[in-house]
C-alpha cells in the first residue's frame, strides 16, 4: 500500500514546483569546537515531506533559526543552500532577519501567544496583558518575519517555469499567505495547521485586529488543513463571529467571492522509519538500559518535550497519589519518564522546567528507598532511548492538556513488545481515533488518571492483547502517505 501511495505522489508532483513554507526547516546547523555542522531537522513533518522536496528538486522556505543557520545562509547567494551540500538535490531557501526581529516573532508573538491560545493555557485572570510590548512586537516582529516570509516564496515561484505549489505549514506563518495572495491572485496555496484551534470564545483574547489579520492570511489559502473535524468546525465558528459566510455543511468560507475549504487530515506515522530505529544498534544498546532499569517490575513510561501543554507534572501526582492509595504495589512499580528541555529563551518554560524536578524528588524521597527508586527521569534528547522504552513499557501515560495530535501513542504501540496499555488524554487529537483502544482520562483529572494507573497495572493479558491489537492495525492502516495523498487529491480538485 506505502508503495503504491508513494508512487502516485510521485506522478501528481511531475509537473509541479514544490515549495514548502515553514517556520522550521528540513537542516539546522550548529557549532562544536569552532567548526559549523549541518544536520537533519527533527519532526515527522521533514520526514514525510523531503523525500518528494528532494525528488522534484524542491526548494523548502524556512526561518535562519540559530546564528549559524544566518551565517550559512549568508555565504550562499539570495540565502539559497543546496543540500546536500556535495551532492545537491534541493535547495532551502532561508529567511534571514536580525535577532531581535526574530525574537519578537518567535518568542513574544508565535510562543507563547499564539502557541499558549490554541492550547487554552492561559491563566486568564493573570495573563496574558496584551500592552504595547505586544503590539510592538506583533507589528515588528510577526507582520515583519511573515512579509519576509512571502518574498521569498514569490522568489522561488518566479525562478522556476512550473506550476507552483505552495504548502504553507503551521501557526508561525498565519499572515503569509495573504501576502502571497495580494502579489499572486492566481497562485494555488493550502496551509496545514498542526496545533488545536481554539474555540470561538477561547479565540477572542486575541484583539480584534490580529484576529482579522489572522483570518484574512488564512482564508487566502484555497485549502486549510487540520488534524480533526473538531478544529474545522472551532476554525468556522470564529470565521462566522468575523462575519464570514460559512457554509458548514461544505466545510468552506467564502471571502471577497472566492471559496477556502476547511478539512481533516489526521496526520500519522512512517511505519517502517519506526522499525528502522526500533532496530537499530543504537536503539538496541539503549534496550539494555531500559530492561536493567525495569528488572521485574511493571514500567510506567512517558516521554515529551518539557512544554507546559504536556501536563508533565500532573501525571507525575497521578502518579504519587497511585502509590498513596496502593501501598501494595511499593517495589513493584516503576515510572520510567524522557524529555527534553524545549523553548528555555522564554521565560514559562525555564521555569516549568525547573518544577518538573520537584514532583519527581518528592516521590523518590517519599516513597524510595536503597532497593527501589519510583522515579527515572532522563532528562535528554536521544530518540533511540524512547524507541527502547517504547519496546519495553507495561503503561504509556500520555496526558496532555491539549494537543493537535500527538503521535506518541501511534509510535509507541506499533513497536511495543510488552502488550502495553496506554492511558491517554481525551483532549490529544488522536484520541478520537484511539478512543476504543485506549485508556481516555480528563488531563486535569489527578485522580482519574491515578485510577487510571491501577487499572493498568491490574488489567489481564487477553484485554492488553486485544488494546494493543487495535491500535496497530488503526496505525498499519492509516500512514503518513495516506495523509499527505488525501492533501493531494483534494488539490487536484481544486488545481
Amino acid at each position: 500500500m506505502t508503495k503504491v501511495l508513494q508512487e502516485h505522489l510521485m506522478k501528481f508532483l511531475e509537473d509541479k514546483n514544490l515549495i514548502i513554507v515553514s517556520n522550521r526547516g528540513p537542516v539546522e546547523f550548529s557549532r562544536d569546537n569552532g567548526k559549523i555542522f549541518m544536520k537533519r531537522g527533527a519532526g515527522g513533518l521533514v520526514s514525510t515531506i523531503l523525500p518528494l522536496v528532494e525528488r522534484f528538486e524542491g526548494v523548502w522556505v524556512s526561518s535562519a533559526m540559530t546564528l549559524e543557520d544566518a551565517e550559512v545562509a549568508l555565504g550562499y547567494p539570495e540565502n539559497r543552500l543546496p543540500v546536500p551540500l556535495d551532492d545537491p538535490k534541493f535547495n532551502v531557501s532561508f529567511v534571514v532577519v536580525d535577532r531581535e526581529v526574530y525574537e519578537d516573532y518567535y518568542s513574544v508573538i508565535s510562543n507563547p501567544l499564539l502557541w499558549f491560545l490554541q492550547h487554552y493555557m492561559w491563566n486568564t485572570p493573570y495573563g496574558p496583558d496584551i500592552d504595547e510590548r505586544i503590539y510592538d512586537a506583533w507589528d515588528k516582529g510577526y507582520v515583519h518575519v511573515n512579509r519576509e516570509f512571502a518574498s521569498r516564496v514569490i522568489q522561488e515561484v518566479d525562478k522556476n517555469d512550473k506550476e507552483p505549489l505552495i504548502m504553507l505549514q503551521d501557526y508561525h506563518l498565519y499572515l503569509c499567505p495573504g501576502f502571497i495572495k495580494k502579489e499572486m491572485p492566481e497562485v494555488f496555496l493550502s496551509h496545514f495547521i498542526h496545533i488545536p484551534w481554539p474555540q470561538r470564545d477561547y479565540f477572542k483574547i486575541l484583539p480584534e485586529g490580529m484576529r482579522d489579520a489572522i483570518m484574512e492570511g488564512l482564508l487566502s489559502n484555497r485549502i486549510l488543513g487540520f488534524h480533526i473535524d473538531r478544529y474545522c468546525n472551532n476554525f468556522l465558528e470564529c470565521c462566522e463571529d468575523s462575519g464570514y459566510d460559512v457554509d458548514y455543511e461544505e466545510r468552506s468560507v467564502i471571502r471577497d467571492g472566492e471559496r477556502t475549504f476547511v478539512k481533516s487530515y489526521p496526520i500519522s506515522i512512517d511505519p517502517e522509519s519506526i522499525y528502522r530505529t526500533a532496530n537499530s544498534h543504537l536503539a538496541m544498546e539503549k534496550e539494555d538500559l531500559v530492561k536493567r532499569l525495569k528488572g521485574d517490575m511493571f514500567l510506567i513510561y512517558r516521554t515529551d518535550r518539557a512544554d507546559l501543554s504536556k501536563n508533565i507534572i500532573r501525571g507525575f501526582k497521578a502518579y504519587e497519589l497511585f502509590l498513596r492509595e496502593h501501598p501494595e504495589f511499593h517495589g513493584r512499580v516503576k515510572f520510567l519518564a524522557t524529555g527534553k528541555p524545549t523553548r528555555q529563551q522564554i521565560r514559562e518554560y525555564r521555569e516549568y522546567m525547573d518544577k518538573i524536578s520537584e514532583p519527581v524528588d518528592d516521590i523518590n524521597r517519599r516513597y524510595g528507598n536503597e532497593e527501589w527508586k519510583p522515579v527515572e527521569y532522563i532528562c535528554r534528547a536521544d530518540y533511540e532511548l524512547v524507541a527502547a522504552a517504547f519496546k519495553r513499557y507495561d503503561c504509556l501515560l500520555v496526558n496532555p492538556i491539549a494537543d493537535g495530535m500527538n503521535i506518541v501513542p501511534k509510535e509507541a504501540s506499533l513497536i511495543n513488545e510488552e502488550d502495553g496499555l496506554i492511558i491517554l488524554s481525551k483532549n490529544a487529537g488522536c484520541y478520537e481515533e484511539l478512543s476504543d483502544d485506549v485508556i481516555g482520562v480528563n488531563p486535569f483529572d489527578v485522580k482519574e488518571t491515578a485510577d487510571a494507573l491501577y487499572y493498568a497495572v491490574k488489567a489481564d493479558m487477553e484485554e492488553r492483547k486485544k488494546r494493543v491489537q487495535g491500535l496497530r492495525e488503526k496505525v498499519v492502516k492509516r500512514t503518513i502517505y495516506n495523509w499527505i495523498n488525501e492533501q493531494f487529491n483534494d488539490f487536484k480538485k481544486l488545481i
